[in-house]
């Protein structure tokens, strides 16, 4: 986002000299300019992490007549072998299959197996409150699965005041795991977390084709090493994190896994937390992140972002609903979406990527944001984007926001010369209050249709680089405010236009038209605007063009767009004969009609390099 003022330009430059805010140079791009190989990013080394599910996970199977357990206000009654009766509760101490119902208080199931057992435990309608520590404490096994018998409602719960501690390792979850865990089976389970979480493992958790609903003061789901979930319908309310992977010690763990369900996430700070790597290929999410007052999201010094993972999140399907105070969907790494619905509203970034953030499908719906889409490197090659923004809609710039500064979470400082934006595909409609298109380097246009109405405001443009603009392919509208108005700087292929004209109101069409009078290009913008940048295949040297304001475009879609249609009425505001493949713009911003000089044109007070109309 640029500003006119003169002295903040000075302040800027002197900061970032001072601190050293430039950018690096022979930086490698993980993903090349066009084609849809361009969703292809990654940070994390993928092929040590397992994204699978054993059949047992998946079936929720279990024998019904063997090693039945009673539970009561008395205690447990069972003639099971390898279960011991005890003051404090119910001890499993070998593997095999446990079919437990009833219910009791201030006891605990406590499963302490071999380290090459598997245990099943059923739940069969059961209700277990413990006051004086978990419900379910899995000391040692290989892998317990708690299973929910077919049609049972059961419910665990802990205290909300005690200490327990087994060594090193405080127990402090209604359901606390040593070992991997799977939750799974046709029940439901409710879990209140009253202490602290409410369900932790401290290897793997899996959650297969159940049903939770779960409460707690901090952590909703916590598994360590990672969270791996299909087909399982969860609501979780957190009083911190409601999916958390944290294993920080392993590269190719602390991840997350989701592959179907529906899940219902309310959180305090981040509605999903991976330490390295978010994974989803379906699913169905209503996420709320952040805390709320009377409904609106307001300002915590705490993360509170919908998706967040530590070095890469891939996203190939699913439909996302994210309400979030912080980013609603950020990554300190990449970003890869390649299919899914998403509707976003932030108080920050729509989706934000530390490094790069490539788009090759889905349909992505950025209702509120700061900024729409914002990382060092950008891809767009396929989808659909609708970004509403307060500032810039695509902002490329290297650094990083995770140091919080000023007034909105999530801000921070970013590096100047360092910025990338590649579009060959997709369609995407920006709508800005600061840049439409920012990058603090280059803008490479290859294919796609890209619609931005905004800036009005003549600090703002756009469209906007620091470096250079290419165009060879695919069709840009540009409609904004004049104060900072660039074009591009080259162009391959087909041609591109710059003009300036008195202000036109917002939602009056705008046309660019052959000499025969067919629309080539138009777009309805939201906001008032008096400088378009267009290009597109049509435009060629030699010929002549007339753009036009306020006529009627047959077959228009909903934004105005349409091409190689018919056009009625109108107000001419140009006529355009092309003598080269650049009109109205040799590089960045340009001198009015007349030589008057704007904001960084030759005679303008920023003094950058400029063109002129011909």
């Amino acid at each position: 986002m640029k500003k006119a003022s003169i002295l903040l330009c000075l302040f800027i430059f002197f900061s970032s000299f001072l601190f050293g805010c430039r950018g690096k140079e022979g930086q490698d791009s993980s993903f090349s300019s066009g084609g849809s190989d361009a969703a292809s990013v990654s940070s994390a080394d993928l092929s040590n992490m397992d994204f699978s599910f054993s059949d047992r996970d998946l079936s929720g199977e279990y024998d019904k007549n063997t090693n039945k357990i009673t539970a009561s206000e008395k205690g447990f009654e069972t003639s099971a072998g390898g279960v011991q009766s005890r003051d404090d509760g119910l001890y499993i101490t070998k593997g095999g299959t446990y079919n437990l119902l009833g219910n009791v208080s201030d006891k605990m199931i406590c499963i302490e197996a071999g380290e090459n057992d598997k245990v099943q435990l059923v739940l069969n309608s059961v209700r277990i409150n413990n006051k004086n520590g978990p419900a379910i404490y899995i000391k040692g096994a290989d892998k317990v699965f708690i299973t929910l018998a077919d049609g049972s409602n059961n419910q665990i719960s802990d205290g909300s005041d005690y200490t327990f501690t087994d060594g090193e390792t405080s127990v402090d979850a209604a359901i606390f795991s040593r070992a991997d865990l799977c939750i799974n089976g046709k029940g439901s389970l409710k879990v209140l977390g009253n202490s602290k979480h409410a369900v932790v493992s401290k290897d793997d958790l899996i959650v297969s084709d159940a049903t939770l609903d779960v409460t707690s003061k901090n952590v909703a789901l916590g598994g360590k090493d990672c969270i791996k979930i299909s087909s399982a319908n969860i609501t979780a309310k957190a009083g911190s994190d409601a999916l958390r992977s944290d294993n920080d010690e392993d590269a190719a763990r602390g991840y997350i896994y989701i592959d179907g369900g529906a899940l219902s996430l309310t959180a305090q700070n981040d509605a999903i937390q991976a330490q390295t790597v978010i994974k989803i290929t379906g699913g169905s999410f209503a996420i709320q992140a952040g805390d709320t007052e009377s409904g609106a999201l307001t300002y915590s010094s705490e993360s509170s972002k919908g998706v967040k993972a530590g070095s890469d999140i891939i996203i190939s399907g699913g439909s996302f609903n994210i309400n979030s105070l912080d980013d609603c969907i950020h990554s300190n790494g990449t970003i890869s979406i390649s299919e899914g619905t998403f509707t976003l509203s932030s108080s920050d970034d729509g989706i934000h990527a530390d490094t790069d953030l490539s788009v090759s499908g889905g349909d992505i719906s950025i209702l509120q944001s700061y900024e729409g889409l914002e990382a060092s490197k950008i891809a767009i090659s396929g989808g659909k984007i609708n970004i509403k923004a307060s500032d810039d809609g695509i902002n490329a710039a290297g650094g990083n926001d995770s140091s919080g500064m000023g007034g909105r979470p999530g801000q921070g400082m970013f590096s100047s010369g360092v910025g990338e934006i590649i579009i060959s595909g997709g369609y995407t409609l920006i709508d800005a209050s600061g840049d439409g298109i920012d990058s603090n380097s280059t803008v490479e246009v290859t294919g796609g249709i890209t619609l931005v109405s905004g800036p009005t405001n003549g600090g703002n443009g756009s469209f906007d680089y620091d470096s250079s603009a290419t165009v060879s392919g695919g069709v840009l509208i540009a409609l904004g405010s004049s104060g900072m108005a660039q074009s591009f700087s080259e162009a391959q292929n087909q041609g591109a236009i710059y003009v300036s004209f008195s202000t036109r109101d917002a939602g009056t069409n705008l046309a660019l038209c052959s000499s025969g009078g067919k629309v080539i290009a138009s777009f309805t913008p939201q906001k008032a605007y008096q400088t378009a940048v267009i290009t597109a295949p049509q435009i060629q040297k030699s010929q002549s063009y007339t753009i036009i304001a306020g006529g009627s475009v047959s077959g228009a879609d909903q934004n105005g767009f349409a091409q190689n249609v018919s056009l009625s009425g109108g107000t001419t505001l140009a006529e355009i004969e092309m003598t080269d493949l650049l009109y109205g713009a040799a590089g960045h911003n340009v001198m009015a009609p007349g030589g008057h000089g704007i904001p960084g044109g030759p005679g303008g007070p920023m003094g950058r390099p400029g063109g002129f109309y011909r």
